[in-house]
């Protein structure tokens, strides 16, 4: 079983995708909203 390691919920960081022993990413949704605002806008909406 893997051990999980202390970083955030998202990586954000090349260094964190490699920290969390991920090869690549499948996707990768940007948007200006920020997720605080309420979780049904934006990329939320499309992830």
């Amino acid at each position: 079983m893997k051990s999980h390691r202390n970083i955030d919920f998202l990586p954000t960081t090349l260094k964190e995708v490699k920290a969390l022993g991920w090869e690549q990413l499948d996707v990768i949704l940007i948007s200006g909203d920020a997720y605080v605002d309420h979780p049904s806008f934006g990329v939320a909406v499309i992830g």
